[in-house]
């Protein structure tokens, strides 16, 4: 689904992944599930595209549950975040959710682990920031390109019924990401991008 011209959403992944095109670098964010990761391979191979970088928002399983085969079959440079990079790199296992449905679905959901992943604290994207927004997971982060006044969220704010919400079933701590969803309603004149649902104008 094209977000506009320089952003595509890729159709039928669980979480929403988006391919950005930006300064003619190609900028994948997040990865689905694993069986989401097929289908981003599909698609990139269908559009003759290499991902030159790919963003992960958070450890997730249906955000990062594709990046393995992905990353081995383009060989991007792959940014985290920072507090969350021993967790991908399978060096450390991941802080649970709150909730029992949450952590249910997450002991079964799981990731195969990569190790070479960078701090997204050290990234130089062209044209792209990225922005803490904890509470989620302990280091949930959401990328700004401020030249497009779009900002991709991951599911620090997801969309439910045209609003930006929290899944407060896979949150680890409410009150940072209610301050986290309050900063992102703040972008005003900026379009979120979400990792679950449609894109909202601020």
């Amino acid at each position: 689904m094209k977000i506009d011209g320089a952003v595509e959403r890729i159709d039928g992944v669980t979480a929403n992944a988006y391919l950005i095109t930006i300064e003619g670098k190609k900028v994948l964010i997040d990865t689905g599930t694993a069986g989401g990761g097929k289908k981003i391979i599909d698609f990139l191979d269908r559009n003759n595209v290499r991902p030159d970088f790919i963003l992960i928002t958070h450890h997730h399983a249906d955000h990062v549950g594709g990046l393995k085969e992905i990353a081995d079959r383009f060989n991007p440079e792959i940014y985290v975040p920072d507090l969350e990079i021993k967790i991908i790199r399978g060096e450390e296992d991941p802080p649970k959710p709150r909730s029992f449905f949450g952590r249910m679905v997450t002991s079964i959901m799981k990731f195969d682990p990569v190790k070479d992943v960078k701090p997204v604290s050290k990234a130089d994207v062209p044209g792209v920031e990225e922005m803490a927004t904890p509470g989620h997971t302990i280091g949930s982060t959401s990328y700004i390109v401020e030249d497009l006044h779009l900002l991709f969220s991951g599911d620090a704010a997801v969309e439910s019924g045209g609003a930006l919400k929290i899944n407060k079933s896979f949150t680890y701590e409410i009150n940072s990401a209610e301050r986290s969803l309050e900063i992102i309603k703040g972008m005003k004149d900026y379009r979120v991008l979400p990792g679950h649902g449609n894109p909202v104008q601020l």
